[in-house]
């Protein structure tokens, strides 16, 4: 059994967005600085005399020229601009676009004065950007989430979870979860299955729970059990 685990330098781990690999992938990949941190893979390049030792990180999207993802989505989607609504149903601006917003954003709303906005949820048939100026707006927050389109790393996650996640080898189950790339794993447990989808509580209120961003399942040691895509 080929097992995956997060990298030595938690500031650039990969490890959220390979949660689709299974066992015959594994089989084949190998992961040479998976041991190191960035500082010292620069050392390495630096005593080989290799020219990028000491070259600047770039923050932008590795394929595409843009610095900005909003930037490399307003050039590849024809953008429709659409009125933007408050949670009581007040319309109070304008959206360049839904798809350049994602649930819980902050900056670019471009809403003046009574600020700052986040945004809340999206109607796409009606076009509607909804947003709220209350942080501790009850809609920013979820204790209970779906996932679907499930793949596990491993073919007995709970068995797996289990050496060193206070649970059994049946559901619920609990586990760490991500459900976004910088943000810290969260305490949850997968209460149960259907079909391919799984109900996930967790341990406390989270915010900005994004559909269709990935929800990555990790043991205490670092191990990747598996993932899928949040629903809602």
């Amino acid at each position: 059994v080929y097992r995956l685990f997060q990298g030595k330098d938690s500031k650039k781990d990969q490890s959220y967005f390979l949660y689709n690999l299974n066992q015959k992938q594994l089989k084949r990949i190998i992961f040479p600085i998976g041991k190191y941190k960035k500082p010292e893979i620069r050392k390495i390049a630096r005593k080989a005399n290799l020219p990028i030792f000491n070259k600047d990180e770039s923050q932008g999207i590795c394929f595409a020229p843009e610095k900005y993802p909003t930037d490399f989505i307003k050039r590849n989607l024809k953008m429709k601009k659409g009125k933007t609504m408050d949670t009581d149903g007040n319309i109070i601006g304008t959206h360049e676009g839904l798809a350049i917003y994602t649930i819980g954003q902050r900056r670019g709303i471009n809403i003046g004065g009574g600020g700052p906005y986040y945004v809340v949820d999206k109607d796409i048939k009606k076009d509607l950007l909804i947003v709220t100026n209350k942080e501790k707006e009850a809609k920013l927050y979820k204790k209970e989430v779906t996932v679907e389109n499930v793949n596990w790393v491993v073919k007995n996650p709970a068995r797996n979870a289990a050496q060193s996640v206070a649970g059994g080898t049946k559901f619920p189950l609990k586990t760490n979860m991500k459900i976004r790339y910088r943000k810290p794993a969260v305490r949850a447990i997968i209460k149960s299955k259907k079909g391919n989808k799984y109900r996930i509580e967790f341990k406390e209120l989270q915010k900005a729970v994004t559909p269709g961003q990935s929800a990555v399942f990790y043991s205490n040691k670092g191990e990747i059990l598996g993932g899928g895509i949040i629903a809602g």
